[in-house]
């Protein structure tokens, strides 16, 4: 019973909209309606509905969806339509999604345009794989990122992570040095001196 079994999709999913975060159910019913549609030979409307999931929530999880309604031959043209589509969301979810499909171009833009707090908001969970990916070809955005990630842990007052945090900021001048950045690192070293100098360890 595929078109009762798509009705009642339709109704949870119009339940979801109700809620204001959201949730894995909602994620769920619009991953078992695209499957609906699917065998019910809409396999068209299941790309449009899973191309709108995209754009209003990017991430390698939509974008391997997405994807996975694509037809072969259009593979190449929708990606680059999805990247595109991708440049308006949070830089937390860009990070993971253009490693993953790797945009390393499209990432140290982004990067590069980023102040220093909208990088420091951010987990390390997102940070660290980005500035480990870029450091050799890119040693200037990983300082920035490394940066970040030592700035993140002082402001925090965690004092148990502050090993961490100077081997963040060993990696950052490893950057700026490699990129003839001398003036950057020492700026760094001087805010780091005048806002955490009670800081010892």
């Amino acid at each position: 019973q595929r078109d009762e079994a798509l009705a009642w999709v339709d109704r949870g999913l119009a339940v979801e909209k109700g809620h204001p975060h959201g949730s894995t159910a909602g994620h769920d019913l619009a991953k078992l309606k695209r499957e609906l549609l699917t065998k019910l030979g809409r396999r068209r409307d299941a790309l449009e509905e899973a191309w709108a999931e995209f754009r209003e929530e990017p991430s390698t999880f939509s974008h391997e969806e997405l994807m996975r309604f694509v037809p072969k031959a259009e593979r190449a043209a929708w990606h680059v339509k999805a990247m595109d589509a991708a440049e308006r969301a949070d830089l937390g979810s860009l990070i993971e999604l253009w490693l993953e499909t790797r945009e390393i171009a499209r990432l140290v833009r982004r990067l590069r345009t980023a102040t220093d707090a909208e990088i420091e908001d951010l987990s390390h969970y997102q940070t660290e794989p980005a500035a480990r990916r870029l450091a050799k070809s890119h040693p200037d955005v990983a300082a920035k990122v490394y940066r970040a990630l030592g700035m993140r842990i002082l402001n925090a007052k965690k004092s148990k992570y502050y090993a961490a945090a100077l081997s963040n900021f060993e990696n950052a001048k490893r950057g700026y040095e490699r990129s003839g950045l001398h003036r950057e690192w020492a700026a760094l070293v001087a805010d780091v001196r005048r806002a955490h100098h009670r800081k010892a360890g």
